[in-house]
């Protein structure tokens, strides 16, 4: 059985879209746009295991600098380069339906950092997975997103 992390807070670095600054220094770009942290277009990303406190989690396509940045905003963050195989981050969607009257629930989401390899090669958008089955009711999950 695969093991289960929890779900980090920041689940990547997000690009901002169009917002490559070619005609600013790094200062001057975080200067112009106080909300945003830069760093260089053609960084290296890497797969990390951050640890606050004693919870650990676990993120992707995160540049270096951007890890010393968190790591110098609050000290609290420990960031462990991690092998991008070795978890996979999976969103699902539940699905609860009636074997009486064949209409379904409202769809849930349920997320979820799985650390076996074995586990993540074999998930896939779009794989269902049957949860549980009584008499009257068949409850499935939809894998919707799967990271890295």
């Amino acid at each position: 059985m695969a093991k289960v992390a929890g779900r980090l807070l920041i689940r990547k670095a997000t690009n901002a879209p169009g917002l490559i600054l070619c005609d600013k220094t790094k200062a001057e770009a975080e200067e112009a746009f106080p909300l945003y942290w830069f760093y260089k277009s053609g960084e290296k990303k890497y797969c990390w295991r951050v640890q606050i406190g004693v919870h650990d989690y676990y993120t992707w396509e995160v540049p270096e600098s951007m890890a010393n940045r968190y790591k110098e905003e609050n000290g609290a963050y420990q960031f462990t380069k991690v092998d991008c195989n070795s978890f996979c981050f999976c969103v699902w969607h539940e699905k609860r339906k009636s074997k009486v009257t064949g209409q379904f629930s409202p769809t849930g989401e349920f997320a979820e950092t799985l650390l076996s390899r074995d586990s993540c090669n074999k998930l896939f958008v779009g794989r269902i997975i049957t949860i549980r089955e009584t008499a009257d009711s068949l409850i499935t999950r939809e894998l919707v997103e799967k990271h890295p």
